[in-house]
């Protein structure tokens, strides 16, 4: 069934003129958003099949090509959508002061600001080492392990050693709370200042260790705690 064949009371757009956005399925909403369907498939099938494959937070990662494999989306319509979660993300960033992401980190505000979109959404804790040339540039940024709600392991050595892969000078490592607590555990400082004494010996910097939720962070640098 076409859209114009539904009753005005089940048509997205009128539902959403009437009742207001928040009543409005993500697939009705996607459904706005792109409009048309195609012969085969109305639009709101088609956001319908998309909405089921992917989870809503999952979208902003998805490429052109991912979104085009659904029956019914082509390149103009994929962008459309890939253009509205952009913009979210956008918003959700200059909430946050994040304006930019800088190629080279000087501060913990800049590491913050190139770390905190890794972040989004994750439900698990998950720690991310970012490496450090001499001259403050990005080398290259790994998510390191992913761990369960409360806990991410991962050796000292291990870091060390993927520091020197990549012929760093200097490490940033990153873990959000997902509780959205900033603190530091007693295990963040002891599991810091294990890796501080590991990168020392091999003549590695820690920079800073930052500890990441949705409100904000907290870094050891500038607590003194390193």
């Amino acid at each position: 069934m076409r859209i114009k064949e539904m009753s005005l009371e089940n048509r997205p757009l009128e539902r959403l003129i009437l009742l207001g956005p928040e009543s409005l399925s993500q697939a009705e909403l996607l459904a706005i958003i792109i409009k048309t369907g195609t012969k085969e498939h109305n639009v709101l099938d088609i956001c319908q099949e998309l909405c089921s494959k992917y989870k809503l937070k999952e979208f902003s990662n998805l490429s052109i090509a991912e979104i085009t494999k659904i029956k019914g989306i082509g390149k103009i319509k994929a962008a459309q959508i890939k253009s509205v979660f952009e913009i979210s993300k956008r918003i959700m960033f200059r909430e946050h002061g994040i304006l930019r992401s800088p190629e080279k980190i000087t501060s913990p505000k800049e590491a913050f600001e190139y770390i905190f979109p890794k972040f989004l959404d994750c439900k698990q804790e998950k720690l991310i080492a970012v490496f450090i040339s001499p001259r403050n540039e990005v080398i290259s940024c790994k998510v390191l392990t992913t761990g369960t709600s409360n806990q991410t392991l991962i050796s000292s050595k291990d870091i060390v050693l993927w520091a020197i892969r990549e012929e760093a000078s200097g490490i940033i490592v990153a873990h959000n709370h997902p509780t959205g607590v900033c603190e530091p555990s007693t295990d963040d400082k002891i599991s810091t200042e294990q890796l501080n004494k590991a990168a020392k010996l091999m003549d590695v910097s820690l920079i800073d260790h930052l500890i990441v939720t949705e409100n904000g962070y907290f870094s050891f640098k500038e607590s003194g705690l390193l």
